[in-house]
């Protein structure tokens, strides 16, 4: 019987050109499976191809082009013969091709693992569970996070439980964790396998923790999982190190320009690409700018030249400077003084938009400096060649008793995002992240991203443009971090949907916290730069 399937395989092989007009149909077998693969693999899976004839009989092809759609679940042999990828699970159709037809069968790859950390005893947990409110203290329910963060921090209250079981589940993920400490967070290829799997989805979360003899629940979070990974370095401030450090996202932060590396405090910066703007020790105090990649100064500390809040245009030719209630020209190759823009009343945080048409900027109240002041409004100014600047018009009035501030141009230059606050501009802790259409016909509160008043949600920043519908915005908070209390301010990350802003519908997701950064420092004004 074995040697008659053989042979009947065997003269299937070639069918010759003149014969394979009576080929109709093509089809994989099995239609439609599943595979279940880990860190020590899975058995391979063997799919056949089967021909039908013109007079209706069919018979089996071993000769065909096998591809995969999704070649990151794996590979597909020659002779049908698909191996599983060992590092994460997927969806993919698995095509076979010959004499112009094709069939495909879908084929479903679920990661599944099992993590045990510490003493636990999984049996513990196959009880009826106890459900109980507020056991989960970071992540945020409904994040999304771009595929390259690093592992999230896992984190859960504090109520005397022995263990800790985390199962993460989606169509392609079964993944438990057993761990005897209050947070959780993964290896880096427990974690790739995590979102890359899930990348483009979601993977549900559920978390149980035993407490004496029972097993207490919590409802079910969601992590989405963006399909691109966010691209760039954030610059930000510390005040702890008193100056720059910078994080290539998904890296961990390094000194910049602090302190310990200039001798100088170093703040109130800006970047774009190649060059870094920023001011010496504090308010009014003396204009920096720098080439990055050279380490070359254009502006030093001694260059008796006094700034605040800088832009720099796009093309790298300019540099615009807040001092005193004016908005300053200066030529960003020499550090040399061009004109005041005529703005006609004290104006202060502009930021040029990145085609280089336009800049944003707050008019402000007169009295309180560039850095503190209420009552501010945000203006668009057209720029033209020279440059040439026009007059202001009007683009958010916040309305009475409120302020407007730290306004920054979406990269696609369609959205501006700023602060709305209650009381002064220097670090309000009503400060709340809001967004605004360049045409100003569509102001919408993160109201995600922002969760609540009192917690400083200040100076928010742009991602560069990325490769999906989903941008993202970095911002200074004073949430409290999980479990760690140590209250200081820290850099926060939001996705931000444009249809949804566009909609009048509030755009933005639950924030994460930028890892890479120190939890032990102050950090504030997250600049994000190619």
């Amino acid at each position: 019987m074995r040697l008659a399937v053989f042979l009947l395989v065997a003269c299937s092989e070639t069918f010759p050109p003149e014969d394979r007009g009576s080929l109709v149909h093509l089809r994989v077998d099995p239609a439609e499976t599943t595979v279940y693969t880990s860190p020590a693999g899975a058995e391979p899976v063997a799919f056949e191809l089967y021909v039908t004839r013109a007079d209706g009989s069919e018979e089996p092809l071993s000769e065909a082009e096998w591809t995969l759609s999704n070649r990151t679940v794996g590979a597909i042999e020659s002779d049908g013969t698909f191996l599983a990828s060992s590092a994460n699970g997927g969806v993919s159709n698995v095509t076979a091709r010959f004499a112009g037809l094709e069939a495909s069968g879908l084929l479903t790859v679920i990661f599944a693992d099992e993590v045990v950390e510490g003493a636990v005893d999984p049996a513990a947990f196959e009880v009826p569970r106890t459900p109980h409110a507020g056991l989960w203290s970071y992540p945020p329910d409904g994040v999304n996070l771009p595929r390259n963060t690093p592992s999230l921090q896992f984190q859960w209250a504090d109520v005397g439980a022995t263990a800790a079981r985390l199962r993460f589940r989606s169509a392609i993920t079964d993944l438990t964790v057993y761990t005897t400490g209050t947070s959780w967070t993964a290896d880096e290829p427990t974690w790739s396998a995590l979102v890359g799997t899930n990348a483009g989805g979601a993977v549900e979360v559920e978390l149980s923790l035993l407490v004496g003899s029972e097993v207490w629940s919590e409802d079910l979070i969601t992590v989405n999982v963006n399909r691109f990974d966010a691209r760039g370095n954030i610059y930000y401030w510390s005040t702890s190190a008193s100056g720059i450090r910078k994080i290539p996202y998904g890296g961990n932060a390094e000194d910049f320009l602090t302190a310990a590396t200039t001798g100088y405090c170093v703040g109130c910066h800006s970047v774009r690409g190649d060059q870094i703007a920023y001011t010496f020790d504090g308010g009014n105090g003396a204009l920096g700018l720098r080439n990055i990649s050279a380490g070359t100064d254009v502006l030093a500390h001694d260059s008796g030249v006094s700034g605040n809040f800088n832009t720099l245009s796009p093309d790298g030719n300019w540099m615009l400077v807040a001092f005193g209630g004016a908005i300053l020209l200066y030529d960003a190759h020499t550090g040399a003084f061009v004109q005041e823009v005529a703005v006609g009343e004290p104006a202060t945080h502009p930021d040029w938009s990145p085609d280089g048409s336009q800049i944003v900027l707050v008019l402000r109240a007169s009295g309180g400096e560039d850095w503190t002041f209420s009552g501010g409004r945000l203006a668009v100014v057209d720029v033209g060649p020279g440059p040439t600047f026009g007059a202001p018009r009007l683009l958010f009035d916040p309305g009475a008793g409120l302020n407007a501030y730290y306004p920054s141009w979406s990269p696609d230059g369609e959205w501006v995002a700023f602060n709305v606050s209650t009381g002064d501009s220097y670090a309000d802790p009503d400060a709340m992240v809001w967004v605004i259409d360049g045409a100003g016909q569509r102001a919408v509160e993160l109201v995600e991203a922002n969760v609540t008043s009192g917690i400083t949600n200040s100076l928010p920043r742009w991602a560069p443009l990325p490769d999906d519908e989903v941008l993202w915005l970095a911002f200074s908070s004073n949430r409290l971090y999980g479990n760690l209390t140590s209250g200081n301010p820290q850099i926060w990350v939001t996705g931000f949907d444009p249809a949804r802003a566009a909609r009048g519908e509030d755009p933005s997701w639950p924030a994460f916290w930028l890892p890479g950064q120190d939890y032990g420092q102050s950090n504030h004004i997250p600049m994000w730069a190619d």
